[in-house]
């Protein structure tokens, strides 16, 4: 004999899965996506760049196993490729992490700290964070001129190194911009925490 239904109040909404939960939750946009519609399409439409290096990357290293261990012929230089690929998709995704606020942090203390401590908090640590970006990206500026006064590139196929030091470096001064908004959003509008520490 079947257990009767739990019944549910009536006006409730039904409880949704764990898994549906999850997609939903994961769904809400945070950080300053949150705070404009069109920061939502932009967005989007960086994030296409970092998707398509990481499944060009995934092709790349099935063909690679295939032809290695199938026919003893795998690609030359794969390895090189894989390298560079690496490296445009860490720096060009940090903007796009950076943008929703989606950096790891720790939130154990997060319930017992006043909201003004915890604005306190995001502004201090996004400046100090801007700070930083701007220091890395001044290094990464400086080390491209000198890779392009050199003509360094890779030995298979002379990708040039200067290239990616100067998209690694554009990245993290847009990082530096994203996380002074981040700040002055947070400095004016004490709700905006929340999303901040989403």
């Amino acid at each position: 004999m079947k257990p009767p239904a739990s019944k549910q109040p009536s006006g409730a909404a039904p409880a949704l899965p764990e898994a549906a939960r999850d997609a939903e939750y994961a769904a809400i946009p945070s950080g300053l996506v949150a705070e404009w519609p069109w920061a939502r399409v932009i967005d989007r439409i960086l994030g296409i760049a970092p998707a398509a290096i990481l499944f060009a990357m995934m092709v790349l290293t099935f063909v690679n196993v295939v032809l290695r261990y199938g026919f003893r012929q795998p690609i030359s230089g794969a390895l090189e490729i894989m390298s560079y690929m690496m490296g445009l998709l860490v720096f060009l995704s940090l903007p796009l992490v950076t943008a929703r606020a989606e950096h790891v942090r720790i939130s154990l203390l997060d319930g017992i700290v006043p909201m003004w401590l915890r604005q306190v908090r995001i502004v201090f640590f996004n400046l100090v964070m801007a700070g930083v970006c701007y220091v890395v990206g001044w290094r990464l500026w400086l080390f491209g001129d000198r890779l392009a006064r050199w003509g360094e590139s890779t030995q298979m196929y002379g990708l040039p190194l200067y290239t990616l030091s100067y998209i690694m470096a554009a990245c993290t001064y847009l990082c530096m911009v994203l996380f002074v908004l981040t700040a002055v959003r947070a400095f004016f509008r004490r709700d905006f925490v929340a999303r901040a520490e989403f």
